[in-house]
């Protein structure tokens, strides 16, 4: 008798930081057993991941496909679902990496020709708040190179939450692109945009 798989979703408390405070940490694996006798296994501590034992606070069967089949099929709806659930935003199988477009307003007295506003635009895999200090603080990495921008440490304010879209992207190169279309973006609107590579 061939065994049935399926995907199943576990929302976990913050074993890590969660990548939006507002959507909770899950695991996402495949296994045999209904999602309550492995959210009950974990919760005693046996089953595997280990990682994830004692973590379970509850399942969540509506964010996980309602499929079953062998064990390469179920891997690839495995796979889908961790794609489409850390694209919106959930922090997933302890994958904290990902990205986020920010905008700083800028305040220069001397520039009289802003249009709309004075920005800066960039993409960050930390959060925004953290990405604003570590301009307004000059910081440096650990191998000594500059992690702000000399306009956002001479002119930079605060946030502009209403100008930065809520997406999250899965890795650097997609932000980048999508940092460079919302520079565009705002030029177009009126706004005098630094930053935006």
């Amino acid at each position: 008798m061939s065994v049935t798989y399926r995907v199943v979703v576990l929302e976990l408390d913050d074993v890590v930081p969660r990548i939006r405070a507002d959507r909770p940490n899950l695991y996402v694996g495949i296994s045999s057993r209904c999602p309550e006798a492995l959210a009950s296994g974990l919760s005693e501590g046996r089953f595997r991941p280990a990682w994830a034992r004692s973590h379970v606070v509850t399942t969540r069967a509506e964010l996980a496909p309602d499929v079953t089949g062998p064990r390469d099929a179920i891997v690839k709806h495995r796979d889908e679902t961790i794609r489409q659930l850390r694209a919106k935003g959930f922090t997933v199988n302890r994958i904290e990496r990902a990205y986020r477009l920010y905008v700083i307003n800028l305040v220069n007295p001397a520039r009289t020709d802003i249009g709309k506003g004075y920005v800066y635009v960039g993409q960050t895999s930390k959060t925004p708040e953290l990405r604003l200090a570590e301009h307004l603080s000059e910081a440096v990495g650990t191998k000594g190179n500059r992690l702000a921008s000399r306009v956002v440490t001479r002119f930079g304010q605060d946030l502009n939450h209403g100008l930065m879209p809520q997406k999250i992207y899965l890795n650097r190169k997609q932000a980048m692109k999508a940092e460079r279309r919302l520079a565009d973006r705002l030029r177009a609107d009126g706004y005098t945009v630094e930053g935006g590579h």
